[in-house]
C-alpha cells in the first residue's frame, strides 16, 4: 500500500521526471534517491534500481517498478503499478506507521473515509522489515489485481520474539490469502507461535486459523477465528491443549465476540479432568461486557488422591458417636463424587463492575446433583463485596437430600437463610433430622441460628442412642467465635444402649458450663454442659439397674467429665449389685472412655463381700473396666473377719458378665492373707467366687489370727503356723453355696485348756460361709498341756454355723492307758459355758510318774475316771474330776531322804510307813480352775506295809488297824505337780522362780527416767 503510493506520488509528478525536475523534487522534499529510468511513455514508465532513503540504510529498494498510466481531460492517471522485488523498512510508532524518508513525500491526510484506490497491482516480492513496540515483525506481500475488486494475493508475517506487558510470544508466523471483493479485503490464514508466556502461564504452539472479512472503509470487521494450542501450564495448572472458536463482529464503537474454548485433559495440585469450557458473548466497545448466560463448565473432574484421602480421612470424624455411619456414608458418597463430577457456572461481567453468577449446578457420575437455580449471586472484585441470594438443592449418590435458601437485599448487607431436610439422612443404622436451620448474618459477620436436632445411631462398640432430640442455638462472629446452646435446655432419648445396658426413655435439663454448651475459639473447644441430679433407669441384660449422681459435668475444653455421688445399682432386688462412687472423672481416649474414682464401694449380687473406700482408674470402650485398691469387709451382721485392704483389684463388666480379681491383705502389714476371683451374671443373677491362701502365716509377735477376726477373741492366741487353701462360692437367685477345704501342718498356739503344739489338719467345707465342714474332719496334735503334758492326740471334730465345733471323738496315748475327749459341742458364737470332758483309761501309776519326772516316788496301779471340764468368759476349771484306782489297788514308795527335823513319833512313824506303802482304794476329786487354785482330794484305803519298808512291833500292831488317808491338795493346777517335785528337788524351785527374780531385780535397780511421767504438760 504504501509503495502504491509513492508510486502514484511519482506519476503524478511525471512531467516534471520527464522534464528533469524530479531530482529537485526529491531534493526540495529531502529525500534522498537514487534510479534508473529505462521506458518513460505516455502510457508505460519503468524504473530500475530505485533506492530511497539514506542508502547505507535506504527505507525502500526495488530492482524495478513499471507504471501503466493514462492521460485524459482530467490529468494524468495511475492505472496499474507493477514491481519486480521491494524492500521496505517500517516503524511503527503507537498508531502510525513510519516510512522512513518516504513519509515526506507523501500526502496530506485529506480527512475523507479511506477507500481503496480503483488500482491493479501486480507485486512479484514486497517485503517489509516492520519495528514494533512489541518487537520486529517480517513482512511478505505478494499478489495482483485491482485493489478495490478483484485483488488476490498473499501476506506472510514472521518474527523471532514479540512482547506485549508482561506476555511474550515466539516463533510467530501468519501466512495469510488476501481478497479484495466490493472493496471489502478479506484475510484468510493461520496464525501461529511456536509458545506464549504472560504472567507465568506458558502455551505451547498456539495456532488460529483467521477467517476475516473488513468493510471498505475498513470501519467494519466480521470473521471467525478457530483456535488449537499445545499445552498449557500456569505455575502447578496444566492443560494438554485448548481448542475451539472465536466469532466476531463489530466496528470500532462495538465487537460482539462469541467464544468456545475448550481444553484438554487438565490437571493441578488440587483438581484434573477431561476439561473446561469457556462460551458465551461478550462485547467490547469504550467497555468489556461478558453478556449473563455466559458459562465455564469443567466435566469428568476428579479431586486430587491427596485431597480424596482427607476428604475421605473425615469419615473417622464422628467415630465413636450417633453420627458416626453419617458423616462416613457423607464422606463416602463425598470421594466417590469428587472422583467424577462435572459443573457449570453461569455468569456475566461488565468491566468496573461485579462478577454476577446466575445458576450454579453441580452433578457427578455416582449421582449426585446440586443446583443454585434463579441464583443472584454478585462478587466486586474491586471493593471485595459479596452478594448472595438464591434457592437450591442437593442430593443424590448417598448424599442428604435438602433444600436451602438465600436472602441478600444488597452486597455486603444483612443476610437470612434456611435449610431443609426433604426426609431424615440414613446410612448404616443411623439418622439425623432436623427442623428447618434458620440462619442470618449481619453485615459485620456475626450470625445466629437455631434448629432442633432429632438423631439415632450406634455408640461406641455395641452401644446405640435412639431418638436424640438436642435443641441447637448459636452464634458466630464470622471469624474464629463459635458460641452454641448459651442457655440451658432439655435434652433427652427414647433409648439408649451400650452393651448390655439399654437405659429407658430419659429427658434431662442440661445448662451450660462457662458460658456455653459449646465454644469455638480460633479451633480450640471450650464449654460444656452440667446435668443437675441425673437419674437414669434400665436394664443391663435382663437385669433392672438405675444410675444417679447429684451431678455431672462435661468439659469440652478438657474434653473431660466428673460426676459426683454416683450411685449405680444392678439386677432385681433380691440380688442387686452396688457401686457408689463419692467422684468419677473421665475423658475421651484413643481406646473409648477412661478416667478415675475415688470414694469407691459396694457390694457385687450374693457375694458376701462389701467393698469401700475404693480408689482407682477405669476405662471404657464398650466394655468397663476397674483397677485399683479398696477395703473388703464381710457382709454379715456378725462380721466373720476384720475389714482387709484389697490391692491390685480388677473389675470388668462385659456382656453383662462383671469379673473381678484381687489380693487380699492385712490392712496394717504386708501380710497377704488371699486372693479372690469372682463373677457375676447381671441377667441371671448367678455367679461364682474364688479365695485362694496361698500361705497364710502366723507368727508370735506377728500377724494373729484376731487381727483377722473376731471369732478367735478369748479362743486361741500366740498361733505360729501356716495355713493354706481354696474356698469356692456359688449363688443364684434361689440360693448361695460354698466349700472350700484348708490346711495347716505344725502349728502351734495357746489355748484354754493350755498350750497346743504341733496341730496338723485339713478341714472341707460343706459351707465355707457357714463355716459349717463336713462330718470327720481329723486333727493331729503333737502335744497339748493342761499342766499335764498329752502327745499325738487325733482328734475328730466337725465345725458347724454360728460359731460352733462338734467333737466327735479325741484321743491320746496317757501313761499306758488312753486320755479320750468325749463327743461334744462347743459354741464360741456368745460368752457362755462350753463343756467338754476328758476320760481317762487305763492310766498306769509307774508310767504317770515315770512320765513327770518323780524320781523320788514310785507306785504301782491303773487308773480309770473322767475330768470334766468348763470354759467360759473367765477361763477354764476342772468340775468333779474323778480318778480311782481299778480293783487290786497298787503300791506307793517314797524313794527319797527323811528330813532330819524332829517329826514326832507320829510324823516319824508315817514317813516310815511311806518308804513302802500298799493300798486296795484310790480315789482322787479334782475341783477348780485349769489356770488358778486347784483342790484335789486324794483318798487312800486299805493300807499296809509293802516289801522294803522299816518295821518294828509298832508298825505291825499298826498295820492290822483299817488305815484311811484323806489328803486334800490345793495348788494350781497346772503347777500342781511341780510342786510336788520342788518339795524334795530344790533346784526345781530355783529353776523355776530364778528368771522372775532376776527380772524383778533389775526393775528395781534401774534408774528412773528424764522426766517422769506427769498429769499435765512440763516444761
Amino acid at each position: 500500500m504504501v509503495l502504491l503510493i509513492v508510486l502514484v506520488g511519482l506519476w503524478t509528478q511525471r512531467k516534471p521526471i520527464a522534464s528533469g525536475y524530479v531530482d529537485r523534487y526529491l531534493a526540495a522534499n529531502g529525500v534522498p534517491a537514487t534510479y534508473d529510468i529505462t521506458e518513460l511513455g505516455l502510457g508505460r514508465q519503468r524504473l530500475v534500481n530505485v533506492v530511497i532513503g539514506d542508502p547505507a540504510r535506504p527505507d525502500l529498494v526495488a530492482d524495478w517498478v513499471e507504471l501503466r498510466t493514462d492521460v485524459g481531460l482530467s490529468g494524468a492517471s495511475v492505472l496499474a503499478v507493477k514491481a519486480g522485488a521491494v524492500r521496505l523498512r517500517g516503524k511503527l510508532v503507537g498508531s502510525v506507521l513510519s516510512l522512513g524518508a518516504l513519509d515526506r513525500l507523501m500526502p496530506a491526510p485529506s480527512g475523507k473515509p479511506f477507500t481503496l484506490p480503483k488500482l491493479n497491482l501486480d507485486v512479484a516480492d514486497a517485503r517489509m522489515r516492520l519495528e514494533t513496540p512489541q518487537g520486529v515483525v517480517g513482512l511478505k506481500l505478494s499478489g495482483r489485481g485491482r485493489l478495490d475488486d478483484g485483488f488476490r494475493g498473499s501476506l506472510a508475517a514472521v518474527s523471532d520474539r514479540l512482547t506485549t506487558g508482561d506476555c511474550v510470544a515466539e516463533a510467530v508466523t501468519a501466512v495469510m490469502t488476501i481478497g479484495v471483493d466490493k472493496a471489502a479485503p478479506s484475510l484468510r490464514g493461520p496464525v501461529r507461535a511456536g509458545s506464549v508466556a504472560c504472567a507465568g502461564a506458558t502455551v505451547a504452539t498456539v495456532g488460529a486459523d483467521l477467517d476475516l472479512a473488513l468493510g471498505a472503509g475498513l470501519d467494519r470487521w466480521k470473521g471467525q477465528a478457530r483456535i488449537a494450542t499445545g499445552a498449557a501450564r500456569r505455575a502447578i495448572v496444566r492443560t494438554e491443549s485448548i481448542a475451539g472458536q472465536i466469532w466476531f463482529d463489530g466496528t470500532k464503537a462495538v465487537t460482539r465476540v462469541d467464544t468456545k474454548l475448550a481444553s484438554g485433559r487438565f490437571s493441578s495440585a488440587d483438581i484434573s479432568g477431561a476439561s473446561v469450557e469457556l462460551a458465551g458473548q461478550a462485547t467490547i466497545g469504550r467497555t468489556l461486557t461478558i453478556m449473563p448466560g455466559s458459562y465455564v463448565s469443567v466435566a469428568h473432574a476428579r479431586l486430587a488422591s491427596a485431597r480424596l484421602a482427607s476428604l475421605s480421612a473425615l469419615g473417622a470424624a464422628g467415630a465413636g458417636t450417633p453420627v458416626a455411619p453419617l458423616v462416613a456414608a457423607l464422606a463416602r458418597a463425598s470421594v466417590t463424587a469428587a472422583r467424577d463430577f462435572s459443573g457449570d457456572v453461569r455468569l456475566g461481567w461488565q468491566s468496573g463492575g461485579p462478577v454476577r453468577i446466575g445458576q450454579i449446578v453441580v452433578s457427578s457420575a455416582s449421582g449426585v446433583r446440586g443446583a443454585i437455580n434463579d441464583a443472584d449471586i454478585a462478587y466486586d472484585p474491586n471493593g471485595g463485596t459479596l452478594k448472595v441470594a438464591g434457592a437450591g438443592a442437593i442430593g443424590g449418590g448417598g448424599m442428604p437430600e435438602a433444600d436451602f435458601r438465600l436472602s441478600q437485599a444488597v452486597a455486603g448487607g444483612a443476610m437470612t437463610g434456611s435449610v431443609s431436610l426433604r426426609r431424615p439422612y440414613a446410612a448404616g443404622g443411623a439418622s439425623l433430622a432436623f427442623t428447618p436451620l434458620r440462619f442470618g448474618m449481619t453485615p459485620r459477620g456475626n450470625s445466629r441460628f437455631a434448629t432442633r436436632i432429632t438423631m439415632s445411631g450406634p455408640l461406641g462398640s455395641g452401644g446405640r442412642i435412639d431418638g436424640l432430640t438436642v435443641p441447637v442455638q448459636g452464634i458466630w462472629n464470622g471469624g474464629g467465635r463459635l458460641v452454641v446452646n448459651p442457655d440451658c435446655a432439655a435434652i433427652g432419648w427414647e433409648r439408649l444402649t451400650i452393651s448390655s445396658l439399654n437405659l429407658r426413655t430419659t429427658s434431662l435439663r442440661a445448662c451450660p458450663v462457662d458460658g456455653a454448651m459449646l465454644t469455638l475459639t480460633n479451633g480450640r473447644p471450650g464449654g460444656g454442659l452440667k446435668l443437675a441430679a441425673p437419674r437414669l433407669a434400665g436394664t443391663l441384660g435382663n437385669s433392672p439397674v438405675t444410675l444417679g449422681a447429684t451431678d455431672a459435668v462435661l468439659s469440652l475444653r478438657t474434653l473431660g467429665f466428673e460426676l459426683r455421688d454416683v450411685a449405680v445399682r444392678m439386677g432385681a432386688q433380691d440380688r442387686v449389685t452396688r457401686l457408689d462412687f463419692a467422684a468419677l472423672q473421665g475423658k475421651r481416649s484413643a481406646k473409648g472412655v477412661s478416667g478415675s474414682f475415688t470414694g469407691g464401694g459396694g457390694q457385687i449380687g450374693a457375694v458376701p463381700l462389701v467393698l469401700s473406700a475404693a480408689t482407682g482408674v477405669w476405662d471404657f470402650d464398650g466394655d468397663l473396666g476397674l483397677t485399683g485398691a479398696m477395703t473388703v469387709s464381710d457382709a454379715a451382721e456378725v462380721p466373720r473377719f476384720n475389714p482387709l485392704a484389697a490391692r491390685t483389684v480388677s473389675l470388668g463388666l462385659k456382656r453383662g458378665v462383671i469379673g473381678a480379681t484381687g489380693t487380699l491383705f492385712h490392712p496394717d502389714s504386708p501380710a497377704m492373707v488371699a486372693t479372690v476371683a469372682i463373677r457375676h451374671e447381671l441377667s441371671t443373677g448367678t455367679g461364682s467366687a474364688d479365695l485362694t491362701v496361698p500361705g497364710l502365716s502366723f507368727a508370735d509377735k506377728g500377724l494373729q489370727p484376731d487381727d483377722l477376726t473376731r471369732l478367735t477373741e478369748g479362743v486361741i492366741a500366740n498361733v505360729v503356723g501356716t495355713v493354706t487353701g481354696e474356698g469356692h462360692i456359688l449363688w443364684s437367685p434361689e440360693r448361695v453355696t460354698s466349700d472350700g477345704v484348708f490346711r495347716t501342718t505344725g502349728m502351734n498356739l495357746a489355748a484354754a485348756l493350755g498350750p497346743v503344739t504341733g496341730i496338723t489338719t485339713e478341714i472341707r467345707f460343706t459351707d465355707l460361709l457357714g463355716l459349717e465342714s463336713a462330718p470327720g474332719q481329723v486333727a493331729t496334735i503333737k502335744a497339748i498341756n493342761t499342766g499335764i503334758v498329752v502327745n499325738d492326740g487325733v482328734i475328730r471334730y466337725q465345725t458347724l454355723p454360728n460359731a460352733r465345733v462338734r467333737i466327735e471323738r479325741g484321743r491320746w496315748p496317757f501313761a499306758g492307758g488312753d486320755l479320750v475327749l468325749e463327743p461334744t459341742l462347743l459354741d464360741f458364737s456368745d460368752k457362755q459355758e462350753r463343756r467338754m470332758t476328758l476320760t481317762v483309761t487305763g492310766m498306769e501309776a509307774a508310767k504317770f510318774l515315770q512320765q513327770f519326772e518323780f524320781d523320788n516316788l514310785a507306785a504301782t496301779g491303773v487308773f480309770d475316771g473322767q475330768l470334766p471340764m468348763i470354759f467360759d468368759f473367765t477361763g477354764g476349771r476342772i468340775e468333779n474330776g474323778t480318778l480311782k484306782a481299778r480293783a487290786g489297788g497298787g503300791t506307793i514308795a517314797y524313794l527319797g531322804e527323811v528330813s532330819k527335823e524332829n517329826l514326832g513319833v507320829w510324823g516319824n512313824l508315817a514317813f516310815q510307813a511311806l518308804r513302802s506303802l500298799r493300798y486296795r482304794e484310790l480315789n482322787l476329786v479334782m475341783n477348780g480352775p485349769l489356770s488358778g487354785e486347784m483342790i484335789t482330794e486324794a483318798r487312800f484305803a486299805g493300807l499296809n506295809q509293802g516289801e522294803g519298808a522299816k518295821s518294828n512291833f509298832l508298825i505291825r500292831r499298826l498295820q492290822r488297824l483299817p488305815f484311811v488317808f484323806n489328803v486334800k491338795i490345793k495348788a494350781p493346777f497346772r503347777g500342781l505337780f511341780d510342786s510336788a517335785r520342788s518339795f524334795y528337788e530344790p533346784a526345781r524351785l530355783i529353776e523355776r522362780n530364778l528368771p522372775a527374780l532376776i527380772e524383778e531385780r533389775d526393775r528395781r535397780l534401774k534408774p528412773p527416767s528424764v522426766q517422769p511421767q506427769e498429769s499435765e504438760t512440763v516444761p
